[in-house]
């Protein structure tokens, strides 16, 4: 069965007028007095935290729509019999928590419906998540006229009970341009333009005032009738909108010309996923409908990893912690542990209460509701810091003892597998993991340009709900399979000496100055670009763990899009113990498991095939010399080195940075000139030669 995540049409808590009809789609549908069905479409869970989720325009067959914040999702949960189904991860949670406060109690996942013919149409229940039609402005694709969904001339049609996807506004009697033609139903498609800010906000374009460039329409009329007409020219499509009641036009290429910013509006503050408005002061910015930089996810995701055998009430609280605060004051004294026990592990979805004594579970409440009060006075800086989150996998990956001891339970299971004798030299370890799950919460999102790349603001990050303090953030977990690697570390810290006083390193780090300087925001003057700079080992680990994702994905069964990567890459600190290794999955959000084929993978005789391939691969690049002689100078900030799309490059689904930080020459040590050229991490292997 797949899992679908609906998309119901709801205007936030009020109904919304599509023409000459009302919808409320949750009161409609259950009393049955409209005509249309709520579903619109629906996308997968994945989906909901990194491409179409809170804030994000969907493209629909014949509208786009907007998932609403938090807030309107309420309605929903609250028809739901068991109510909101909740992922009990308290590592997750206590993450979530440091980023947007204390008061968040729960993980949520999404609502959602099998695809199937049993679905019930007709009970809210199955609306799945709350969504508004954005952007509002329509175009009729029969004669140009431009108006809002709320405007009578448009008519809303949603009747094919399983066909969502021909849900459609269409202008009834349309003549045509020029008015001549027999009426006809000609569909409107939604107008292109909108408006938007670096601070996350997104608004209607204003083509009224545009075409009259600010100024009322001469003809009197409040709502002036809009055109929209498109013409090719040399420098491309030129669009006007013209108003029929005054016959003046306006194109707008003005819009995206050098002088654009001084013709567009300043920002309304407007977040039409909250149909709220907020102060702002930055100047509005053209977007088109579905721009790759109109919607950047902010998540947080880490691997569902078993605790460990509980040896002190302490051990017990990050997973009491999950429950809300309502659950854990039920208990009243050690006497109602026993029957209480049960309750919660049902809530928190664990095992980790069996066998617990009464005593040392009531010791467990009574420190969880101390901290938690703790919690609301106390405010807690977000970890800048990954690894914060990969330390605790790196722990159980690198240690056999441990991920053997842990491997009972339906969500974790790795087996040790041995090391080709030609890798020995490098990789010290290999591990089958045959099954995992990934737990990921999403925690807002940013516009104009991606959160990493301006220092974590949380100004820049859009709140999920209006009053910008949501107790519940959406979450999904995905399951699956994985090969993880672990590599040498007196063999990678002897490398990375040799590494960090060539020419090429220093060029690396001056061009991760300059960008990180010109890419983030005013608020990171205070932080050193030094500490955000992966050291070698990550450029090289990261480098292998591409080529090997290109390799599997010609053997496994899985597509390389599918495939995605774990680098765990750092010096010796205070904190935190060194560590050089990688874990290769893939996972999925509607599915008990994965086919086995990656799995497979990490037995030595396909392992050492795997490596040879890759590597041999990796060797040569059709963009050679060009692409193995790349590196950085003076004022360029390109963030790699001998790498491109033809030979290292991913999709985004797969490289945690964004194909950033890869050069092949850091890896294998190619054949190139003296300035650029670097020992390989991987140069005392015989599969080189």
């Amino acid at each position: 069965m797949t899992e679908a995540t609906d998309l119901g049409v709801i205007e936030e808590a009020q109904p919304v007028a599509v023409g000459s009809e009302t919808l409320d789609p949750i009161t409609d549908v259950e009393a049955k007095t409209s005509k249309n069905y709520a579903r619109v479409g629906s996308i997968r869970p994945s989906a909901m935290l990194y491409t179409n989720g809170i804030g994000a325009t969907v493209d629909l067959p014949h509208f786009a729509v907007m998932p609403s914040g938090t807030d309107a999702w309420e309605r929903v949960y609250a028809r739901r019999a068991g109510g909101a189904d909740t992922i009990a991860e308290p590592r997750l949670l206590e993450l979530t928590r440091a980023h947007l406060g204390s008061q968040v109690v729960e993980l949520r996942k999404p609502p959602w419906a099998p695809e199937e013919k049993g679905w019930s149409a007709g009970s809210a229940i199955d609306l799945g998540i709350p969504s508004r039609i954005f952007p509002q402005w329509l175009r009729c694709t029969g004669c140009g006229r431009l108006a809002p969904v709320s405007h009578e001339l448009f008519v809303y049609r949603n009747v094919v009970k399983y066909r969502p996807d021909r849900a459609e506004f269409f202008h009834d009697k349309c003549k045509g341009f020029e008015g001549r033609k027999k009426p006809f139903r000609a569909v409107a498609l939604p107008a292109r333009y909108l408006i938007a800010c670096v601070n996350g906000h997104l608004d209607e374009f204003p083509y009224d005032a545009w075409v009259h460039r600010g100024a009322s329409c001469p003809s009197g009329s409040p709502f002036p009738t809009l055109r929209m007409r498109e013409w090719k020219s040399n420098i491309g499509p030129d669009v006007q909108i013209h108003c029929l009641s005054c016959q003046q036009s306006r194109g707008m290429l003005e819009a995206v010309g050098p002088k654009a910013a001084e013709k567009l509006p300043m920002c309304r503050g407007r977040h039409p996923h909250l149909d709220a408005f907020y102060k702002c002061g930055q100047r509005g910015r053209l977007m088109m409908l579905g721009a790759a930089n109109q919607w950047f996810a902010s998540t947080l995701g880490l691997l569902a990893l078993p605790r460990e055998e509980v040896k002190s009430a302490k051990d017990l609280v990050p997973l009491l912690r999950t429950l809300q605060k309502s659950d854990l004051d039920m208990p009243k004294s050690v006497d109602d542990i026993k029957m209480w026990r049960n309750y919660a592990a049902l809530l928190a979805n664990t095992e980790d209460f069996d066998g617990v004594p009464d005593e040392l579970l009531w010791e467990a409440v009574q420190i969880a509701r101390d901290t938690a009060a703790r919690a609301t006075r106390e405010t807690r800086e977000p970890p800048s810091d990954p690894r914060a989150i990969l330390a605790p996998e790196w722990a159980v990956l690198s240690d056999e003892a441990k991920y053997t001891r842990l491997s009972g339970s339906r969500d974790f299971r790795a087996l040790r597998r041995d090391v080709p004798p030609p890798l020995e030299p490098v990789l010290t370890a290999v591990a089958a993991v045959e099954r995992l799950k990934k737990v990921n919460a999403f925690l807002g999102f940013t516009r104009i340009d991606a959160l990493d790349r301006i220092d974590d603001a949380a100004t820049r990050v859009a709140p999920l709900c209006v009053n910008g303090k949501p107790t519940w953030v959406p979450a999904t977990e995905d399951r699956g399979e994985g090969i993880f690697l672990q590599f040498d570390e007196s063999c990678v810290a002897a490398w990375e000496e040799e590494v960090v006083d060539l020419q090429v390193w220093t060029a690396f780090r001056e061009a991760h100055r300059i960008n990180f300087r010109r890419r983030t925001s005013k608020t990171a003057d205070d932080i050193d670009p030094d500490s955000r700079f992966p050291p070698p080992r990550y450029w090289a680990i990261h480098s292998l763990s591409h080529l090997l994702i290109r390799e599997a994905a010609m053997l496994s069964g899985y597509g390389s899009a599918s495939l995605t990567e774990r680098i765990y890459a750092w010096q010796a600190s205070d904190e935190y113990a060194p560590a050089a290794g990688l874990l290769i999955c893939t996972t999925a959000s509607d599915g008990e498991g994965t086919l086995g084929g990656l799995v497979e993978l990490a037995r030595p005789a396909k392992l050492e095939k795997l490596f040879r391939d890759a590597v041999r691969r990796g060797q040569r690049c059709s963009s050679d010399p060009i692409c193995s002689h790349r590196a950085p100078k003076g004022k360029e900030e390109f963030l790699h080195g001998a790498a491109c799309h033809f030979c290292l490059f991913l999709s985004e689904t797969s490289c945690e940075r964004t194909n950033r930080f890869l050069d092949r020459r850091l890896l294998l040590g190619l054949p190139t000139d003296p300035e650029v050229q670097t020992p390989g991490l991987l140069g005392a292997l015989s599969i080189l030669s």
